[in-house]
């Protein structure tokens, strides 16, 4: 499934993330883009295979780190066309 999303000619490229908390669920977290485990009820097999691993097992955290995680990109970028148009000038 994993490798199916991203291989989708149908869009601009995707970026997959994935949730799991058991041994299963380890070959898809490893291929996804982003592998999100579950820190109390995940097992070790998946929170090795992650890249994030949510400490709460709430999934409105990752909203919530989506969301930080695009305003930083976004001052990110606002800040770097300041810097370079007042350097340039």
């Amino acid at each position: 499934l994993v490798a199916g999303i991203q291989s989708s000619r149908a869009c601009a490229q995707q970026t997959v993330a994935v949730t799991g908390d058991g041994t299963n669920d380890a070959p898809a977290l490893i291929r996804a883009d982003v592998g999100l485990a579950m820190g109390k009820s995940g097992t070790q097999v998946a929170q090795n295979a992650s890249d994030i691993i949510i400490m709460d097992d709430n999934f409105a955290s990752i909203l919530d780190a989506v969301k930080w995680g695009r305003c930083v990109y976004d001052n990110i970028a606002k800040f770097l066309q300041f810097q370079l148009t007042v350097n340039l000038s």
